[in-house]
This record gives C-alpha cells, sequence and structure tokens, in this order.
C-alpha cells in the first residue's frame, strides 16, 4: 500500500479550504483498513476451507447417487445404442442442437 499524497486529493482539500488530517489519523485511518482486509481475507479463506470440507463430506454420497443413476439409465437405454451411434442418430442430434440454439437466440446476430 502506497503512503504517497494523491495530488486530486490534495486539490480537492484545498478547494473545501479545508487542512490535511493529521499524520497520526491516516496512521490509524491506514491500520484499521489493513486490519478489515486481514479480516476479510482470513474469512474468505475460512469459507472456502469450510465448503471445501462439506463438499468432500458429501461427495461419495452423490457419487454413489450419480452411479445409480447411470446405470439405470444404461439399463433402460441398451435398445437405444446403435441408433445413438449411427448416421440417423447423429442427424437427429444435430437437429435437436440446431433447434436449441434457435430457441435461445445464440445464433442471432447483434
Amino acid at each position: 500500500m502506497s503512503n504517497d499524497i494523491d495530488d486530486r486529493l490534495l486539490a480537492l482539500f484545498a478547494e473545501a479550504h479545508e487542512t490535511l488530517p493529521s499524520a497520526e489519523f491516516m496512521q490509524s485511518f491506514l491500520a484499521r483498513m489493513e486490519q478489515a482486509r486481514r479480516r476479510q481475507s482470513i474469512w474468505r479463506i475460512a469459507l472456502v476451507v469450510a465448503l471445501g470440507a462439506i463438499a468432500a463430506w458429501i461427495m461419495p454420497s452423490v457419487l454413489s447417487g450419480t452411479a445409480a443413476l447411470m446405470q439405470v439409465l444404461g439399463e433402460q437405454s441398451r435398445p437405444y445404442g446403435t441408433l445413438l451411434i449411427s448416421p440417423v442418430g447423429w442427424g437427429v442430434s444435430m437437429l435437436i442442437a440446431f433447434l436449441v440454439l434457435l430457441r435461445t437466440g445464440a445464433l442471432r446476430r447483434k
């Protein structure tokens, strides 16, 4: 952090016919600002650590649920597997993707 006095700040104080705050005031003000920044940084780090711990705690259940869902979906889609990898399946997929892009407005010119 720089302790240099800003020229614009000096001009504003001169226009208001006020004197600059004392050096003790500026030192205490800068110390309070630094302390607030430090406290905010510690709070952010603690929040990230807490969220990481919560994510690590619930991850096994999320993964097992996802695996079970994928197994069910895989069993249900076996008859359609060859259709998905055929040229007709690719064509239908591309048509659906094109319609989605039209619907969302991604193809509009700005």
